[in-house]
């Protein structure tokens, strides 16, 4: 791991013109990957916001180097119905980014983001298990199906939680991709969960000298 766990409050300066700009975009119906609808990717939506909070997540890891680094990322509002997602997320990484950020703009203290560590019994994934996940989150009846709860039993049990950081609005939490994370409660009855997410997938020195990173260098100590 090459990131620390990071925890913000009061992120944004507006969080409520945040919470109205999410309301004139379209979501998305899921594909599977993920509970929930997503917006495109706001650095085609809104390149302006994308480039302010992309920078203003890095300035948490580089304060004094910001004018000095560059970036790619992806990123979503995301909203979930509690009434539709009556169950707990899949325990999972975002293996394919450097690291991950969420941002809660709805007060939902227990839909908050959990952080676990993998068992040494862990059951290793099927396609059977991923596929049943993907039918469950891109069409809702599948997810009362025989499938869907066992693929969730086996897949969860194979973490145990170490972290817990509750959903309140504007709070913003920084994360290794490659750490197991999960949500155990979507929210309370008639509930909307609406998150800001973005996925850093590189990040770089402008004059080609490494970059340090914050969990390495502190291990060298």
């Amino acid at each position: 791991m090459l990131w620390p766990i990071l925890c913000l409050d009061n992120f944004f300066n507006n969080p409520d013109q945040v919470i109205e700009l999410s309301k004139k975009l379209k979501f998305n119906k899921s594909t599977g990957k993920f509970p929930g609808e997503r917006t495109d990717s706001l650095h085609l939506l809104n390149k302006e916001f994308f480039l302010h909070t992309t920078q203003k997540i890095i300035t948490c890891l580089y304060p004094n180097e910001i004018q000095n680094i560059q970036w790619t990322a992806s990123q979503y509002f995301q909203k979930i119905n509690s009434n539709k997602y009556q169950t707990p997320g899949f325990v999972h990484q975002d293996i394919d980014y450097e690291f991950t950020s969420i941002i809660y703009l709805t007060d939902n203290p227990t839909s908050g983001t959990c952080f676990y560590k993998k068992l040494m019994e862990a059951t290793p994934k099927s396609d059977e298990m991923i596929e049943a996940k993907y039918r469950g989150y891109s069409n809702l009846a599948n997810m009362h199906s025989p499938s869907f709860k066992e693929a969730l039993e086996i897949n969860n049990k194979a973490f145990e939680k170490t972290i817990e950081f509750k959903a309140i609005k504007n709070r913003m939490i920084l994360f290794d991709g490659g750490t197991p994370h999960g949500v155990e409660n979507f929210g309370q009855e008639d509930e909307e969960r609406l998150t800001l997410i973005t996925f850093f997938e590189s990040i770089s020195r402008n004059d080609g000298q490494p970059l340090k990173f914050p969990v390495s260098q502190c291990k060298r100590y």
